[in-house]
């Protein structure tokens, strides 16, 4: 009888354990990061990918498709169970057995909505020019001035960039470079001054200097824009030509603009050109050849490492994985893009979570 007594005792004691044990059962702190850095990655890749499937299919004069990833939700379940059994013989014979067990079930489902981006806002914000007091913002916000000059504008003070394919003036190129060294140096700038008539940018020359490099560049950017001599203060306008001395003139690509002009720097396919099945490219009969902004090549198959890569027609369109100055200006078009009207008025989700 004693015997039977410690036998059952042991195996009581053992019960609190596994009822212990299965109330352990939880989702992880930890699933909250490594979600996270899950579908950002996914997101963030299939978002490039979009972008470089819609600049080749304008180059095949293909309708754009854009679709957006408005939420992701992870619904969690985790169950537990926990079984002990056991017998103590009463007979010196027999001995005493213990069963017991514990187990769980764990499952998430996620649940992704997509969202085609369309409508009046949408198509506006990608078919009106970039204002240029945002130009001078990207600037002024650290954007290299090259980057932002060479991809959003069309024309400064009536010198022309390059554009769909076709080369610009040499001198284009020339004031890029002078800008840029002023930034670097310092000697750019701008601010915003409220008017009656609204705010204007006033883009600042900065001309004193310990060195005779930026005084240099300022007085040839002076030079090559038609600018009052000794001007340190310019008001940046939208337009072709200045009406002044004291004002640059800028005319701005639209968002659609600067995708038809990144979709110039494809390689296509053997024969493509040739048959009338795209736009044309960076060279046009009597006219100089541009510098592609973007190098996106293209083959049969798919590249083992690539910046982003697509197919499209049964041929792979890709961005390579060393080419740093087409990755940072592709990375320039899709922060411009998460900064233009989707078109959509935001609501706060509404989320059901079921109980479990």
């Amino acid at each position: 009888m004693r015997k039977r007594h410690a036998a059952s005792a042991r195996w009581l004691g053992v019960l609190p354990l596994l009822l212990a044990l299965a109330g352990c059962l939880h989702v992880p702190a930890g699933r909250v990061t490594m979600d996270r850095m899950d579908y950002g990655q996914v997101i963030a890749e299939s978002w490039k990918r979009q972008t470089l499937l819609n600049v080749v299919r304008l180059r095949y004069a293909d309708a754009p498709v854009f679709l957006d990833v408005s939420s992701v939700i992870n619904t969690y379940s985790l169950s537990g169970s926990v079984s002990a059994g056991g017998q103590v013989s009463n007979t010196q014979l027999g001995g005493d057995s213990i069963s017991m067990g514990a187990g769980g079930a764990w499952s998430n489902t996620p649940t992704v909505t997509y969202q085609p981006l369309m409508g009046d806002r949408f198509t506006k914000s990608l078919l009106q020019p970039i204002p240029p007091a945002a130009v001078m913002q990207l600037m002024q916000g650290g954007w290299p001035t090259d980057l932002v000059l060479k991809t959003v504008l069309r024309s400064i003070n009536g010198v022309r960039n390059d554009s769909l394919g076709v080369g610009g003036d040499p001198g284009f190129l020339e004031i890029v470079g002078l800008l840029s060294r002023l930034q670097r140096a310092g000697g750019l700038g701008n601010r915003v001054e409220a008017r009656k008539d609204g705010s204007a940018v006033i883009l600042m020359l900065r001309r004193e200097s310990r060195s005779s490099g930026p005084l240099e560049d300022a007085r040839r950017v002076g030079e090559l824009l038609g600018l009052d001599e000794g001007i340190n203060e310019i008001e940046v306008v939208y337009g072709f030509a200045p009406r002044s001395g004291h004002e640059v003139a800028m005319v701005t690509r639209s968002m659609l603009e600067i995708i038809l002009n990144l979709g110039a720097g494809i390689d296509l396919p053997a024969g493509d050109a040739a048959s009338g099945r795209v736009l044309p490219g960076l060279r046009q009969t009597g006219e100089e050849a541009a510098v592609p902004l973007v190098h996106i090549r293209s083959g049969a198959a798919a590249p083992e490492a690539a910046y982003a890569a697509v197919p499209y027609k049964g041929q792979w369109y890709w961005i390579d994985d060393t080419d740093i100055a087409s990755k940072r200006t592709f990375t320039f078009l899709m922060i411009l893009f998460s900064l233009a009207e989707t078109g959509q008025v935001p609501a706060a989700p509404v989320v059901t979570v079921p109980s479990r």
